[in-house]
């Protein structure tokens, strides 16, 4: 009965956080983080010389669809960070802006997992991003999830897109 009683809140929560969703605000803060990460590739360079250099595992997708899914999850990054800016009541503003601090954090890392694996040539170390990445991630979680249920629940999706790419370059490191 309690676990019933437990997804019938967490589902009110989904439908509160919908309600208080600001699509406009949160648009833009997609755009902004998706101009970050695309300036981030650029500072990167070519992915292209790494396929030459590194021996890949067969699990790896297709770079140009790597591409276009860094670009999804750094769009989806920047609609969660403006749906917890500006989607919630003012007395909840100091654990969102908590939660949100720990996900630009995580975000900063991020931002350099490009260059240092694709322009440092560093697998491990891009891991080690990844993974500091996720660390932060895990405390903004935390720092939302009394909160949020639905920017509680997109931040976990995304832990997993980060899970996957830092256990990609784990294992590009050890292979080579």
């Amino acid at each position: 009965m309690r676990l019933f009683k437990r997804i019938n809140c967490f589902i009110d929560g989904l439908g509160h956080d919908i309600r208080l969703f600001n699509p406009k605000s949160s648009l833009i803060f997609g755009v902004i983080a998706l101009i970050l990460g695309i300036a981030s590739w650029i500072a990167g360079g070519r992915g292209d010389t790494l396929l030459l250099v590194y021996i890949f595992p067969r699990h790896v997708l297709p770079l140009g669809f790597m591409y276009f899914m860094w670009a999804v999850s750094f769009f989806f990054f920047g609609v969660i960070v403006g749906g917890m800016m500006t989607g919630c009541e003012k007395y909840k503003r100091r654990e969102a802006v908590k939660g949100v601090i720990f996900l630009l954090s995580s975000y900063v890392f991020i931002l350099f997992v490009y260059p240092v694996f694709f322009r440092s040539m560093a697998p491990f170390i891009a891991f080690l991003l990844v993974f500091v990445s996720i660390f932060f991630c895990v405390l903004a979680i935390m720092a939302s999830a009394r909160i949020y249920s639905l920017w509680t629940l997109c931040t976990v999706l995304y832990v997993v897109w980060l899970t996957y790419n830092g256990y990609l370059s784990l294992c590009i490191a050890l292979i080579n």
